[in-house]
């Protein structure tokens, strides 16, 4: 049988039924519209019809028009559901595309640092472990500007939320060693949003649940684009672990309190707050303001209390800053 746009059927055939006929043509011809008719005393069935995939049903005598009527709107549903389905087709290649673009990136920038490791490790010196650091940190900021690229609501977040994130750190009294990696994760952090299809991460409403299912899968596509870099195994956590909660309600592993690793929760209040104070599809950005107040009801819940009070200490010091700055003009 080949395939039509549409067929009218009646639930009482000669030889199959239309329930039977309609069972098999939901398997062979998916994208046909089917409507099904009727007569009064069989309406529950044509319900049942419907739950089976039928689109509509007709109870006889019909009237023309309402006939008509019934057949364009399953006409266009079945060319909405079509065009959403190449849509849907053509954003996975594109998403397929930038991952690849970005594995290739990485290959390419991989391959580069391995050649000057080599140069650096004949020519010795103890300036070669923080050339190659400074060289990986370099790599891991071209990738977040890629991935801003996607999101030009979004640019520069990854090197604000790196500052800040920093500055928590020494005023934590965290060790040289961790305050590199705090740097190097909040480059990386949402690279894994290439993941995310466009009409999600642009969606201007709320999220459904599966929607926002997809939203989580971020910090898992990040780790696995980086996984296989040796140079990045330590900041492994810090990115899986940047949208845990402290109450053990985030994800992806709803780890809790202290078994988030610190440069993580560090990580999660920096990008919390640089995230409220810029514009989002589905809301203007908050106030500096109303974004601390936010950290305030979250402290104990969202966020570790303790990085939160750090933060507020460092958001008070750029303000003391910037208002000790003279004026333009």
């Amino acid at each position: 049988m080949k395939d039509f746009d549409l067929v009218l059927m009646d639930i009482k055939m000669p030889g199959l039924s239309g329930m039977e006929t309609l069972s098999q043509m939901v398997i062979d011809h998916p994208d046909t519209s089917v409507v099904m008719l009727t007569a009064v005393a069989d309406v529950k069935i044509a319900v049942e019809a419907m739950k089976q995939g039928a689109y509509d049903y007709i109870t006889k005598p019909f009237d023309l028009d309402d006939l008509s009527l019934r057949v364009r709107r399953a006409l266009e549903r079945r060319k909405l559901v079509l065009e959403n389905r190449e849509y849907q087709r053509r954003l996975e290649q594109r998403v397929e595309q930038q991952a690849g673009q970005i594995q290739q990136y990485y290959k390419e920038a991989m391959e580069a640092l391995s050649r000057e490791q080599i140069v650096l490790g004949k020519l010795g010196g103890e300036g070669q472990r923080d050339h190659l650091d400074e060289a990986y940190l370099q790599v891991a900021r071209s990738l977040a500007v890629m991935a801003e690229a996607r999101e030009p609501y979004a640019r520069g977040h990854a090197e604000r939320v790196s500052l800040r994130a920093s500055e928590i750190a020494i005023q934590l009294g965290c060790n040289a060693e961790l305050i590199k990696q705090i740097k190097l994760a909040a480059a990386l952090h949402d690279i894994g949003k290439i993941v995310i299809p466009d009409q999600i991460l642009f969606k201007a409403g709320p999220l459904t649940p599966a929607e926002f299912s997809e939203v989580t899968r971020h910090p898992t596509a990040g780790v696995e684009i980086i996984r296989n870099i040796e140079h990045f195994k330590d900041v492994i956590p810090l990115i899986e672990c940047h949208h845990e909660w402290y109450n053990g309600k985030g994800y992806p592993r709803k780890l809790k309190g202290e078994s988030i690793p610190l440069g993580a929760r560090i990580l999660a209040v920096a990008d919390a707050y640089d995230a409220m104070t810029c514009p989002r599809p589905y809301r203007p950005r908050l106030s500096n303001e109303e974004a601390v107040q936010v950290l305030k009801k979250g402290a104990g819940a969202q966020w570790d209390p303790k990085i939160v009070d750090t933060m507020l200490k460092v958001l008070e010091r750029e303000a003391r800053m910037l208002k000790a700055m003279p004026a333009e003009g």
